[in-house]
């Protein structure tokens, strides 16, 4: 519904208020935003969790700035190992303002994957592994690392 006021002089035609023009780009805004979330759910795929899923992060005891190798074990509830899943690696530090480090994983065999890591400062990490299998299903798991100059 518009709303209208009366010009000044006479004859002149009527305008939309500020009101108005502030109502109808909020529809729009909120239309807008209604699309935009619409979109990002149909292509975001539809993946589903798998709770039964086991993932454990294998490093030395002493974690030192610098390359490392990293080795996920994925195994389901029974303990079976999972082969064939896409295992990727974001170790993020617990403070603002740093990068985060991204990493694949490599292998599958008895459910071990290898992930070339680069510590690139001391500090408090969290290593957020993600997995997904052959059939879509996902599993997340976050590890808090401390990492150390050599």
């Amino acid at each position: 519904m518009r709303e209208y006021q009366q010009k000044t002089r006479p004859g002149a035609e009527l305008q939309p208020t500020r009101q108005a023009h502030k109502s109808r780009r909020a529809g729009l805004m909120g239309a807008l935003v209604a699309l935009t979330l619409l979109a990002l759910n149909a292509c975001g795929g539809r993946a589903t969790p798998a709770s039964d899923l086991r993932i454990e992060l294998r490093a030395a005891d002493t974690i030192h700035t610098g390359a490392a190798t990293l080795t996920i074990h994925v195994t389901n509830a029974a303990g079976q190992p999972m082969e064939d899943a896409a295992v990727t690696v974001e170790g993020n530090m617990t403070h603002a303002g740093m990068a985060p480090v991204l990493a694949t994983g490599q292998g599958g065999a008895d459910g071990l994957y290898s992930v070339p890591f680069d510590w690139t400062m001391a500090g408090d990490w969290v290593v957020t592994v993600k997995v997904t299998l052959p059939d879509g299903r996902q599993a997340q798991a976050d590890f808090p690392v401390g990492v150390t100059e050599p």
